[in-house]
């Protein structure tokens, strides 16, 4: 990949980590994330004709779908007295406001006052977001001008089982997950008791893999990270810029622990801001079935989700106060919860906002460090008015985690 284009020095305070962290309306870190189209929600998660609020980057929005099916992102409140508008009544492909009716339209254009002997709607006008659907997820552009083209990754566009994954809400900063992504070390530790199991159901010992050199290398879409093994890099992960994780599990799946044992998930993660103390996190998974096999593992996946009893934030949040410890969190519990417990713990056993400036990182942490030098360098450029990279995501990405995943063992980057 070329070099990103030169650009001018000033005398501005240099861009810190702890700009990254910080993402409502006018920081430099939400600027960044609001060029680009962010999940606010599952398609399954907004029946037609339903509204609700969702919060995204500190700022409170209403999405709702219209009874035709088209989903609208618009303002939190009336522009009349300010009230919550998901509490109002979608008719048609339009919303009233609960308080006293007043009627916007997908644009955000007020069209009715009920009222108004004399109605001004003309000059009324609340602010509404492009929105659209892709992969199984709701996308609202937040940022300012027209809306760049939605991100694609044509990898997940093939035939097979896609699904996106119950959102993962967490009491972090989304950079606790961001560094995360690009940090293969930590699965056979941080995910060592759900490999255990997954080795024990298929009548295997699991045994952490040895260390081995690790690569990180600038792309045009992000980040690559690998392990290099006589001469080749024999598993990576992607990390498309800005914020979302690209990753091949062979024990992260939703399903039974016979599906964990025996069926690998290619996944995205989009990790995404609710404020600067939480995090949701989008997972959309894709994996090679059709027909009957694809049928069927989609039912033991939705039993699998719908089993759950004790929410897993409070299990992870038992074994950080010390009353549980992980080998005595439920068995029946699916790898692909019990991958979210452990990395919940480790991610927000970091603190709501990780003291990045005591890391004592080391070479296995190349990943982490290239990913939030590029994120410093972005910002830059972001603060000075300078260009910025223009990331693309190739197809292939896939298949080349596929290929060079059977010697890297059990586990994946979560």
């Amino acid at each position: 990949m070329a070099a990103t284009e030169e650009r001018a020095t000033t005398n501005q305070t240099p861009v810190t980590l702890d700009d990254i962290t910080a993402t409502g309306p006018g920081t430099l870190g939400g600027r960044l994330l609001r060029m680009y189209w962010q999940p606010v929600s599952r398609v399954v998660d907004l029946a037609a004709g339903r509204a609700k609020p969702v919060r995204i980057m500190s700022e409170d929005f209403t999405l709702y779908r219209g009874v035709s099916g088209t989903p609208h992102v618009v303002a939190f409140r009336c522009a009349h007295r300010g009230t919550q508008l998901s509490t109002g009544w979608v008719e048609g492909d339009d919303l009233r406001c609960f308080y006293h009716g007043w009627k916007y339209d997908g644009s955000g254009q007020c069209i009715e006052q009920p009222a108004e002997l004399e109605p001004f709607c003309n000059r009324i006008k609340i602010r509404s977001y492009p929105t659209q659907e892709y992969l199984g997820l709701i996308f609202a552009y937040f940022g300012e001008g027209e809306a760049p083209p939605i991100r694609r990754f044509p990898d997940f566009e093939q035939p097979g089982v896609l699904s996106a994954g119950v959102p993962e809400y967490w009491p972090c900063n989304f950079f606790n997950r961001i560094d995360n992504a690009s940090d293969g070390a930590h699965v056979p530790w941080t995910h060592r008791e759900s490999s255990m199991r997954v080795a024990a159901a298929a009548g295997r010992t699991y045994v952490p893999r040895p260390s081995l050199p690790r690569i990180a290398e600038e792309t045009e879409y992000g980040v690559r990270n690998g392990v290099v093994s006589n001469g080749e890099v024999t598993f990576t992960t992607h990390f498309h810029m800005p914020n979302t994780n690209q990753t091949l599990s062979s024990t992260r799946v939703e399903g039974t622990m016979q599906d964990a044992a025996n069926l690998a998930t290619h996944r995205l993660f989009w990790r995404l801001p609710v404020d600067d103390e939480h995090t949701v996190s989008f997972v959309v998974d894709w994996l090679p079935m059709t027909g009957e096999a694809a049928e069927a593992y989609l039912g033991r996946r939705k039993h699998a989700e719908e089993s759950q009893d004790a929410p897993l934030g409070e299990i992870a949040d038992g074994i950080l106060a010390g009353r549980l410890s992980m080998p005595e969190v439920d068995h029946s519990l699916s790898t692909y919860k019990l991958f979210f417990i452990e990395d919940y713990v480790a991610q927000v056993g970091q603190g709501t906002v990780a003291n990045r400036h005591e890391d004592r990182p080391g070479n296995s942490d190349r990943g982490v460090l290239l990913v939030r030098q590029i994120w410093q360098r972005e910002l830059t450029a972001l603060a000075e008015g300078q260009p910025l990279k223009r990331w693309r995501t190739p197809a292939g990405l896939m298949a080349e985690a596929t290929a060079k995943s059977a010697v890297y063992g059990l586990g994946g980057a979560s």
